[in-house]
């Protein structure tokens, strides 16, 4: 034994640890966000959600059986395009509704 370096029995050099390995993340559905967006359009633009209304249900339902098929990301996000193209079809629904009993009050109150 030298004076230097004490020779503990029990003494181990450290260990060194690896990083964990790269695991890359799922991919967010492409589809998901496209909902999203036309769903938030839907509600935002005047007049063009009568068509992105329609069209953010369409892509957030295919959005979310590719999702629970694929495991990609993006559930969340296919849902907030529901939920929004179903609050623009509703409320252009409730305004061409209103439209049309405002034109047929006017028609008959012109008679």
């Amino acid at each position: 034994m030298s004076a230097e370096q004490p020779q503990d029995p029990q003494y181990r050099p450290p260990q060194y640890q690896h990083p964990p390995e790269y695991q890359p993340q799922p991919n967010t559905s492409g589809k998901a966000v496209a909902s999203m967006v036309t769903g938030i359009i839907s509600l935002v633009v005047p007049f063009v959600g009568i068509i992105t209304g329609p069209l953010a249900v369409v892509l957030a339902a295919r959005a979310r059986s590719e999702i629970r098929q694929s495991g990609e990301k993006g559930d969340g996000l296919a849902i907030t395009g529901l939920v929004t193209g179903i609050i623009g079809c509703v409320g252009y629904g409730i305004f061409v509704l209103l439209l049309i009993i405002g034109a047929i009050a006017g028609a008959t109150a012109a008679a």
